[in-house]
């Protein structure tokens, strides 16, 4: 398990990104593309291929296609880099089924994603949760976790040490002031890094993050290359000035896409030869027009 811990912070050193599933036009998962993303994201230096319960839809996937996306991101990453594979909404039973299934198919980590609707977990629950889960497969776990913050790293803590330190890393989503006193609290027990964009990196990365996903890795990794060599550097000013110049305006860029940030994410990877700008409805895809405006608006920034 140390040897695997070392991996696992080495590979979340730095930047690396996730899968956002794509889709052919008649709504069905397109494999090629997704076996394309692995490649170009393990070319492009990326030493984690990651599945995400967010950016990779399992939201409006079947638990078999879950299944099979998970053995197939495994069985084509080839072990060139780590994986880790995620499942949806799975109670305890099911969640330990998907572990020894995501083992068996030669993911690395797992990232189990509990139910809670109408807050029906307690602390104690989802702490029994995530340690009976973690005896199957070593774990990445999300931040916030539970309900409040604090109670969140609360839960984290005690599940490393009843799991007797089978946590092997926290994704952090809240992106607020917490994040610091929740990195402060874990880092030297598990790799922690940031979701969303590198000012959340920034946020959290004194004290003791060790990385952050990309999205702009997704479809022209030179640029987050770019940004870590300079913090490697020191050099503050390229460094802010790739957050400020590029990173701001390319999120907001995505967010007045009609349908989101997501839409945004797919029409880009339509335009950089990933597949087509296709989700599942009722996501919206944007339409010719609005690709148009996209490709402007991401000229404007030089991301074309």
């Amino acid at each position: 398990m140390q040897e695997l811990a070392l991996q696992v912070r080495q590979a979340l050193t730095g930047p690396f990104c996730s899968i956002p599933t794509p889709f052919t036009k008649e709504g069905e998962i397109d494999y090629p593309t997704v076996a394309k993303m692995i490649d170009f994201q393990i070319s492009s230096g990326f030493k984690m291929i990651f599945l995400t319960p967010g950016n990779s839809h399992f939201n409006c996937l079947r638990d078999k296609e879950i299944a099979e996306l998970c053995r197939f991101t495994a069985e084509t990453t080839k072990k060139r880099a780590l994986t880790c594979v995620c499942n949806f909404y799975y109670g305890t039973k099911d969640a330990l089924e998907f572990g020894h299934y995501a083992k068996e198919c030669g993911a690395d980590l797992l990232l189990t994603f509990p139910p809670n609707w109408a807050g029906s977990i307690t602390q104690e629950s989802i702490i029994d949760y995530y340690v009976a889960v973690a005896e199957v497969m070593p774990l990445m776990m999300i931040y916030p976790s539970l309900g409040p913050i604090p109670a969140s790293t609360t839960v984290i803590e005690q599940v490393i040490e009843k799991s007797g330190g089978r946590i092997l890393a926290v994704k952090d989503d809240s992106c607020t002031a917490a994040s610091r006193q929740m990195t402060s609290a874990l880092s030297q027990r598990c790799a922690v890094f940031s979701g969303g964009q590198k000012q959340n990196f920034l946020n959290i990365q004194p004290y003791g993050a060790t990385g952050f996903l990309s999205t702009i890795g997704l479809f022209k990794p030179e640029i987050t290359w770019k940004f870590w060599q300079a913090y490697q550097n020191g050099d503050w000013k390229t460094v802010m000035d790739i957050v400020v110049d590029i990173d701001i305006p390319f999120f907001n860029t995505l967010l007045k896409c009609p349908g989101s940030f997501d839409a945004g994410i797919h029409a880009i990877m339509e335009i950089y030869g990933f597949g087509k700008r296709c989700r599942r409805a009722p996501y919206y895809d944007l339409n010719d027009k609005e690709m148009e405006t996209l490709r402007d608006d991401l000229g404007k920034i030089n991301l074309i």
